[in-house]
């Protein structure tokens, strides 16, 4: 066995170090200048109680909650990432180019054990990144969600599973522990089920509201993987109309940003999985494309096509800042998202 530490290691050993940190390190609002006790409370009825709190809503959501001016809400902001940065809870914003390259090699990488899928992500998810899976139904988003979360939890790690369509099933997640031989018998896989944090979010609000109060979750559980499941489209479903689009995206955007941050803040994985519109102005090719516009898109640090091929799904990478556009094949059985039949 080599010497060296292996990325996984070295990613793991940052990990630990951050837990002691944070454990060591006080992270609330309170030791900011100028925040004193009413304005702790303004916050807290907003669920914005620590740094990263502060942090993944900005400054112009924090203007609005506590009525501070926006050059006092900007420096809050400021200095709650520095405190981070110097506390070695987040990724320094200063790095060189060497420190970054060295510090992205490190990134633990969380697979779905089907070649080709993993492959195409260059080996499997990464932290600090956004991954937006859009295709019809039944390609298998849900799935390929319920298979890295599988391989996830059976490792003992947290996974937070927020459900905007109903669609979760725990026996379904339970089969996929026991196909892929995760799990020993069935108890043994019903152990391994603590390890998901289930929320059900069936409208906008109560998902807007979940998002913004993931912080104590994330921070207790030291999540791994955050899944929204259909997400997307419940603001499809509850804005309807053009006169509704400018309020519609402007919600969206604040949920992107939001969702964005957490990954990046936590040092996580953030799935979200959406729905898809036929554009009638495509003559020619696949007029399939994901809903929620330029916002979702910019968001996304990937964007992957989930499509229905015969027997077999395919996946393709349609935008990413690193890999190139082509197609993995993969079929769904009881183990989830697995290898295609040659």
């Amino acid at each position: 066995m080599s010497e060296s530490k292996s990325n996984v290691d070295i990613a793991e050993d940052q990990s630990e170090d951050m837990s002691e940190q944070e454990q060591e390190f006080d992270v609330t609002v309170s030791q900011l200048k100028g925040v004193g006790e009413k304005t702790q409370e303004k916050l807290a009825s907003f669920g914005v109680t620590t740094l990263y709190d502060l942090c993944v809503r900005g400054a112009r959501e924090i203007e609005e909650i506590t009525g501070a001016s926006k050059e006092t809400a900007v420096n809050w902001v400021f200095l709650a990432h520095k405190s981070l940065e110097e506390k070695n809870l987040i990724r320094k914003s200063d790095m060189n180019t060497l420190e970054l390259y060295e510090y992205q090699k490190s990134y633990p990488r969380l697979q779905s054990k089907c070649k080709e899928v993993d492959a195409l992500f260059g080996g499997g998810l990464i932290p600090e990144a956004i991954y937006e899976i859009y295709g019809e139904f039944g390609c298998g988003k849900t799935q390929f969600c319920l298979s890295h979360a599988a391989e996830v939890i059976a490792r003992g790690e947290k996974v937070i599973w927020v459900d905007c369509e109903d669609t979760f099933r725990v026996p379904r997640l339970v089969e996929i522990l026991l196909a892929r031989g995760l799990a020993t018998s069935l108890e043994d896989a019903e152990s391994m089920l603590k390890n998901i944090n289930y929320i059900y979010a069936p409208t906008t609000e109560q998902l807007t509201g979940t998002v913004n109060n993931l912080t104590k979750i994330i921070l207790e559980n030291k999540v791994k993987l955050i899944i929204l499941d259909g997400a997307i489209g419940q603001f499809r479903e509850e804005y309807l109309g053009r006169g509704t689009l400018s309020e519609r995206q402007n919600e969206l955007a604040r949920l992107m940003n939001h969702i964005k941050n957490i990954s990046y803040y936590f040092r996580c994985t953030v799935v979200f999985t959406n729905q898809v519109q036929s554009d009638p102005s495509i003559m020619f090719g696949d007029p399939i494309k994901p809903i929620g516009g330029n916002v979702v898109a910019h968001a996304s640090t990937y964007r992957i096509y989930f499509k229905k091929s015969g027997k077999n799904r395919l996946a393709k990478m349609i935008d990413s800042p690193e890999h190139k556009n082509v197609d993995a094949s993969y079929v769904l059985n009881e183990k989830g998202i697995a290898d295609a039949e040659k």
